[in-house]
């Protein structure tokens, strides 16, 4: 399903075959208020020929699942990240200020803190981005634990500022953007915030000696940077594609995760960007990765029921990802491997043909 269609449902009536708790109908709700607003278009902000989430979506599609069935048990998905247990890998990826849910508003309390409230009842963790220190400590205080990536800011004092911030504050790690350091783009529009910059691998060395709290290095999509990252200091990468914002063609999040993987085998490896579904995070954890995050779905959560929203969708991918992994014959989280993946060359080739094939009216 993509989130730019037609919509399929009136307001009050449910799709057939769902609950008015599905994820079907929560997904349709939050797109019903979206349209109303004209913001649709925003939930995939492609640069250029918005290409790259449509690979990356093609390639994700293209990873068939085996079933074993015999002897299989039902299975926990019950994890661990930064020294905290949450219920089950999947996390919300790096959230800030967002267009559409500013629109939808007025929120109280504010639209973050629901989405942080909703991860919290659900066992999750959050990831926050650009926000204030205000903000960042209104966040933690709904009880997930929370990530903070920082943006590389322009001005070094905001940089440091917010490294100590996410430490006083109880974050359980904190990192950096390395994928906007040429600014974000969405389609054609200028580059931009004029307040991000170029940092160095000397700067990420010295940011990472501002704090005693894991240090994230968020935006990898190559072995190359997964090493620098390593050599740097880092904890953690988060393979991502920012939302499609950082680069036109960029390669399928699932198609490089196998070798950074092998790359830096002691490193903790999330990924982000148009994961939707249980057997969705099935396979990024089957290729190397220890947790998926979320965002474009949490914000339809949101939209459609705020913090009971999100709850119930992130409880919806967890029973997903429980009955998944049962299927598979995996009992636990740290069983899960790569030998139940089924890649289909022809299926592969005929989407990503498909997916480059954008007529100058769709562009």
């Amino acid at each position: 399903m993509t989130w730019v269609q037609s919509a399929r449902i009136e307001e009050g009536h449910n799709m057939p075959g769902t609950t008015k708790d599905s994820y079907q109908e929560i997904v349709e709700e939050g797109l019903l208020k979206i349209r109303r607003i004209g913001m649709e278009p925003y939930l995939d902000l492609g640069a250029e020929s918005g290409s790259q989430n449509q690979i990356n979506r093609a390639f994700i599609d293209s990873i068939m699942l085996e079933t074993r069935l015999l002897g299989s048990v039902p299975s926990v998905t019950q994890t661990e990240l930064f020294g905290r247990r949450i219920t089950f890998p999947i996390i919300g990826a790096a959230l800030c200020d967002s267009r559409i849910l500013a629109r939808l508003g007025p929120w109280e309390p504010h639209y973050l803190e629901q989405i942080a409230g909703g991860l919290a009842d659900a066992g999750s963790m959050m990831s926050v981005g650009d926000v204030s220190v205000d903000q960042l400590a209104r966040i933690v205080e709904q009880g997930a634990p929370v990530i903070h990536i920082v943006k590389p800011y322009k001005d070094d004092k905001i940089v440091l500022e917010h490294l100590r911030a996410a430490e006083s504050l109880g974050c359980v790690a904190v990192g950096m953007d390395v994928d906007v350091f040429f600014k974000e783009k969405a389609w054609d529009e200028e580059p931009g915030p004029a307040f991000l910059t170029h940092k160095s691998t000397d700067d990420l060395v010295r940011y990472k000696a501002e704090t005693r709290l894991p240090f994230v290095v968020k935006g990898i999509l190559s072995v190359h940077d997964a090493r620098l990252a390593q050599e740097a200091g880092a904890a953690a990468i988060v393979i991502s594609l920012h939302g499609g914002e950082a680069i036109d063609y960029a390669v399928p999040v699932l198609g490089v995760l196998p070798e950074i993987r092998r790359a830096v085998p002691d490193m903790t490896i999330l990924v982000d960007s148009g994961f939707r579904r249980g057997t969705d995070v099935i396979k990024a954890l089957a290729l190397g990765a220890q947790g998926v995050g979320m965002a474009t779905l949490l914000l339809i959560a949101c939209s459609a029921r705020g913090r009971e929203g999100v709850r119930r969708i992130l409880e919806i991918l967890g029973m997903e990802l429980q009955r998944t992994m049962s299927l598979i014959g995996w009992s636990t989280i740290s069983q899960i491997d790569p030998s139940v993946l089924r890649f289909i060359p022809e299926l592969e080739r005929s989407v990503m043909t498909a997916a480059r094939e954008i007529s100058w009216s769709e562009a």
